[in-house]
Order: C-alpha cells, then sequence, then structure tokens
C-alpha cells in the first residue's frame, strides 16, 4: 500500500463541530506553514564487512512551503515504541551516516536530509521544497506498535480567535484542535458559556502517524508494517496557552 499522503489535505473534521460563533471563523492563521508528504515506516538491514549485520527503521519525507512567507525550519521527529510487555521507548531521529547513505543510492536520491542537516538550513524559501530522511534507529525485537510525530511544520505562536470556557480552557478554529476542543467542552458542561476574543497563542502541533507491526520476534525485518491513522495533535504538556490577548483592531 503507498502511504505517500498530502499531510495538511487529509482532514476537514477538525473544522467541523466546533459550534457556535466559532464554526463561523476562518481557521486560525499562521505567518507559514509545511506541508509534508511521507513514505511508509520501513526497516532496512545494513550488513558490515565483518559479517555483523543490524536492522533500522526509517522513514523518508516531503517538505514543501506553499506560502510566500520563509519558513523557519526547527524539526524535531521521534517514535514512541511499544512492545510485549507493552513497554515504550522513545527513538528521536538522529543522523545515521551508513544507513543514510545507502538508502540514497538505493532509493536514487542523493538530495535526502536528514533532521539536523534540514534544520541547520534555518529557513525554507516560499514556494520551496526539500527531500529529508528520518532514521529512529533499532527497534526492540518485539515491538507491536509505534507512534510517530513530527513537530515544527507550524509556527509555536499564532494569532487567532479564542473561545474561553472559565476554567475548563479554551477552544480554537485549528485543524489540529478537534480532539483538544471536545475535552474543553466536555469539561466545561452542555450548558456553559464562553467569553470570546483575540489572542496570540502559544502551542505546539504534530503531525501524529500510528503504525503497528504483524508477526512476531523473530524476523520483524520482514513482516509488514501497517498505518493504522494519521492526524494533526496539540502537544497537551505543556498545553496550549494564551500569551497576550489583542485588542482592536487586531493587528498582528
Amino acid at each position: 500500500m503507498n502511504y505517500r499522503f498530502l499531510a495538511f489535505g487529509l482532514l476537514l473534521l477538525p473544522l467541523l463541530g466546533v459550534g457556535g460563533a466559532l464554526a463561523q471563523e476562518s481557521e486560525a492563521a499562521a505567518p507559514w506553514s509545511l506541508k509534508m508528504r511521507h513514505g511508509p515506516l520501513e526497516v532496512f538491514t545494513i550488513n558490515y564487512k565483518d559479517g555483523s549485520a543490524r536492522s533500522v527503521y526509517y522513514m523518508t519525507f516531503t517538505l514543501e512551503n506553499a506560502g510566500g512567507a520563509e519558513a523557519e525550519l526547527a524539526l524535531h521527529f521521534k517514535a514512541l515504541v511499544g512492545s510485549h510487555p507493552k513497554k515504550t521507548r522513545v527513538h528521536i531521529a538522529t543522523p545515521d551516516a551508513d544507513v543514510e547513505e545507502s538508502i540514497r543510492r538505493l532509493a536514487r536520491e542523493p538530495e535526502l536530509k536528514n533532521i539536523q542537516e534540514i534544520n541547520r538550513m534555518g529557513k525554507l524559501a516560499g514556494g520551496g521544497s526539500l527531500k529529508g530522511i528520518a532514521v529512529f534507529g533499532t527497534f526492540n525485537r518485539e515491538w507491536d506498535s509505534a507512534t510517530l510525530t513530527l513537530a515544527g511544520l507550524e509556527p509555536r505562536a499564532i494569532h487567532c480567535r479564542v473561545r474561553q470556557y472559565g476554567e475548563a480552557g479554551f477552544t480554537l478554529a485549528h485543524r489540529a484542535y478537534f480532539h483538544h476542543n471536545a475535552r474543553v467542552r466536555e469539561r466545561a458542561g452542555a450548558d456553559a458559556t464562553a467569553r470570546e476574543y483575540h489572542a496570540i497563542v502559544k502551542h505546539s502541533v504534530v503531525w501524529r502517524m500510528e503504525f503497528h507491526r504483524e508477526g512476531d520476534e523473530f524476523s520483524p525485518h520482514l513482516d509488514p508494517i501497517i498505518m493504522d491513522r494519521e492526524e494533526w495533535d496539540v502537544v497537551r504538556d505543556p498545553g496550549p496557552a494564551v500569551v497576550m490577548e489583542k485588542q482592536p483592531p487586531f493587528a498582528k
């Protein structure tokens, strides 16, 4: 199965069910945002001259800056991997010269850059694109589930319209806030009222991808890896916070 998706075009549902006046608002604006396409989560076995070998997991992807403003490049890509008995380990995408060079040759894509190389670029011009590779290292042979998150596709602060439900928190119209908004409204209750205002909100949103492996520990490098779902998500610790409430005329 081909898992190359246009990440920003997948989900319209987060904009539905927001309720009230906010549902009529346009989505929270950001000065820039990056579109991401990605390949499957794959395993690559590298063999050494001494007869040893190791298998590592990786993903290739493409970033596009479809806007006119320069986009900041500060990506953080990690995998949270679970194994039986349900132990988890975090694998952060880090440079692996041997694996990266081998995959570049096999894929005939010499331009693939790792996360650190991308971040050192600093900016991606409007209309620009680049191809990347994220190597997550060796997973436990018994792993059965993996959640990948990519942060840095949007700015850390946005100017937007907020609905404040007292101590229950606030909601806003943004593609990543579907589950967040639902939790806030559940805490507030069906009869709750909200105060609406414009504010600068500091937050962190990630593109979240969930996979599982079908097989056992004997040949994990041969087992199929299935994508279960992918969607935007809001980082909850620390969660989003209002930095400054804006006054009319709400200039950015």
